[in-house]
């Protein structure tokens, strides 16, 4: 516009068009300097609408694992003995069934555990399933490989347990807790009533079994402070107790065995000052993966024994 504002100039158009090329100029000089000399380009600014702000962005992590564990399995929200009983799939004589609620997704367990080196996972499956010829077709009993890996790591098996070939297995021996026997009926279905899940052709009655949790350990105490860095009178304190059920609907046995821990009686010392250096247990009870074990959380694992029912 003219200073007496009756409208543009005969030079106004010049104007116009010397300010477009200036503003041009710059904004390739500017595209020049940050790819030649990589110097950065203003940053366009944006409403607080359009960007959250600092403590948001800092909150968001924590929203996402949120997310992620609203997620899993319903069965992971329980602890109660009872209601993770009521959850699980049954087998034909009534026991529990894992790998039934493994292949329904009733429970999703990871196959690591946080943080630490993933050993092969969930869909690994050594298909080399066989059968052992019992002395009649009856007693055929049938090993699925497939179903086990699922579970449990190889070398949790062999060659400690078994040599990897011409290993005989007899029934006497898993009786004795030997062979199958060191896992059946300590934590997986009981010897005595889950027959036709591994001789299945044999025709029994259904239902004969109570689908217990079994499985939960007594921890021994080896001495009277067991490592203990608390100041806590361990002698106050009944031994503690591991719940296999708990954390095998959250985590695959090969998560912890046997990389943290030997599956054999006797095999590890567990202390407090272990547990309390990031060690054994406190690899997942840090108080982020699960509750931080120590003073304050005492009765969380050392449990009184149920007292012994009266009979009638």
């Amino acid at each position: 516009m003219r200073r007496d504002g009756r409208g543009p100039g005969p030079g106004s158009d010049r104007w116009v068009t010397t300010a477009l090329l200036t503003s041009l100029c710059l904004a390739a000089c500017r595209q020049a300097l940050n790819t030649v000399f990589d110097v950065p380009l203003p940053q366009p600014t944006t409403s607080s609408a359009a960007s959250p702000p600092a403590a948001a962005q800092a909150a968001a992590p924590s929203l996402v694992q949120v997310a992620e564990d609203s997620s899993r399995p319903d069965i992971e929200r329980h602890l109660a003995p009872d209601s993770i009983v009521a959850r699980l799939p049954r087998d034909h004589a009534g026991n529990i069934d894992w790998v039934a609620a493994l292949r329904d997704s009733v429970i999703r367990p990871r196959p690591g555990l946080p943080g630490r080196n993933r050993p092969i996972g969930p869909g690994f499956e050594f298909a080399f399933d066989f059968t052992y010829q019992g002395p009649d077709t009856t007693f055929d009993a049938v090993f699925p490989h497939s179903s086990h890996t699922e579970w449990v790591a190889c070398q949790q098996c062999h060659p400690r347990i078994f040599p990897y070939r011409n290993t005989p297995v007899t029934m006497t021996d898993v009786f004795q807790g030997k062979f199958c026997g060191e896992c059946h009926g300590k934590v997986s279905f009981p010897v005595l009533t889950g027959c036709e899940r591994c001789h299945r052709r044999m025709q029994l009655p259904a239902g004969r079994a109570k689908p217990d949790l079994i499985g939960t350990i007594q921890m021994a105490r080896v001495k009277a402070d067991s490592g203990n860095s608390t100041g806590v009178d361990a002698e106050g304190l009944p031994p503690a107790r591991f719940p296999h059920a708990v954390h095998r609907i959250r985590y695959r046995c090969k998560a912890c065995h046997v990389d943290l821990f030997e599956p054999r009686k006797g095999a590890n010392l567990v202390t407090m000052q272990a547990i309390s250096s990031g060690k054994a247990c406190g690899v997942c009870h840090d108080g982020q993966t699960a509750f931080q074990a120590g003073f304050g959380a005492c009765e969380r694992c050392h449990i009184p024994p149920a007292a012994p029912v009266a009979s009638p």
